[in-house]
């Protein structure tokens, strides 16, 4: 088992569209009082009750994590001991804590027009399933009936919606109905905060209590509780930005196909797009980001946009600099 490649690190000079990073708020929304925040444990009230308005949940079923990361661990370490049915591709973490926790893993291509294969699903063996909408790295939502039909089978169902507000879709809903239904919500994509380190399992009362027991104590930072109490509070303004950047998107995959080169029709602020071999290297030295899709997908690239100067800087760098 190797080690997560971090490629973090030296992305400050670069015009960052690899990592799927949201637009940020704010800087008047990211100030609290750090001597208040650092010198004491953390407390979760507020942060427990800002989520608990935002989601509408109760807080009961609420479980503060270390971002989703963290939330895919705890629900793996509780629902995944008969295996992890997984439609591919999936976001790398998946197969990492399944790997550190020894789930076998039951991967599902899928279909041709890059949707979910739902009966392929609901026929392959394991104790949990993992649905992420939408999806990364496609960015294509998976429908409200094909997630009905995943939860009617009866098996836990992991659901990742950590970029659900870039599609408007919010299945936090379907728990009161759904005991067999856990959901993953992030700060990170959707406020722009990803080095906050801030998200929450939605599910049933019983299975958040598990989840309880299993997470470390005061696995959120006092920093993070204190600042993702005040955005989910105070910034009214998230769903501004993301409608921004969904439209920055469409706008910059529309060139990119105009340009001839395939994509993948997308939901979010991110696509994928097939530019060849060697093209996440050549925007890198025109000093651009991009995630490079190899091994599973060689010659794609998923590319992430927040603004459009972003989107105007992969032009330039990749449509522009076309020999």
């Amino acid at each position: 088992m190797s080690a997560y490649a971090n490629p973090a690190s030296g992305r400050a000079s670069f015009v960052r569209m690899d990592f799927n990073e949201g637009p940020a708020p704010d800087a008047g929304l990211l100030t609290v009082d750090l001597r208040d925040c650092l010198s004491r444990y953390p407390e979760y009230e507020a942060l427990r009750a800002g989520a608990a308005r935002a989601y509408g949940v109760d807080p009961g079923r609420l479980v503060p994590v270390n971002g989703a990361d963290e939330g895919i661990q705890l629900l793996l370490k509780t629902l995944g001991g008969g295996g992890l049915v997984l439609p591919v591709p999936a976001f790398s973490m998946y197969r990492v804590y399944a790997d550190q926790l020894g789930v076998p893993v039951r991967e599902v291509p899928m279909d041709a027009g890059w949707d979910v294969d739902v009966e392929a699903v609901l026929a392959a063996e394991g104790s949990v399933v993992a649905l992420t909408s939408p999806n990364n790295p496609t960015g294509r939502r998976v429908p409200e009936e094909a997630v009905l039909r995943v939860l009617r089978q009866g098996r836990p169902v992991l659901l990742d919606e950590t970029y659900g507000p870039y599609c408007g879709q919010d299945f936090a809903p379907l728990l009161r109905d759904w005991p067999n239904l856990a959901i993953l919500r992030s700060l990170s994509k959707v406020y722009g905060v990803p080095g906050l380190r801030c998200g929450f399992v939605l599910a049933s009362r019983d299975l958040a209590a598990r989840l309880e027991a299993l997470r470390s104590p005061f696995n959120v930072n006092g920093l993070a509780a204190a600042l993702g109490a005040r955005l989910l509070e105070g910034d009214t303004r998230f769903r501004d930005r993301i409608a921004a950047a969904v439209a920055a998107r469409r706008a910059l995959q529309r060139r990119v196909e105009e340009a001839g080169y395939r994509t993948i029709a997308s939901d979010a602020h991110f696509f994928l797009a097939e530019l060849g071999r060697g093209a996440a290297d050549r925007l890198r030295e025109r000093g651009v980001l991009v995630r490079d899709m190899a091994p599973a997908m060689p010659g794609w690239c998923r590319i992430s946009v927040t603004t459009d100067a972003e989107a105007a800087s992969f032009e330039n760098a990749f449509l522009g600099g076309r020999s």
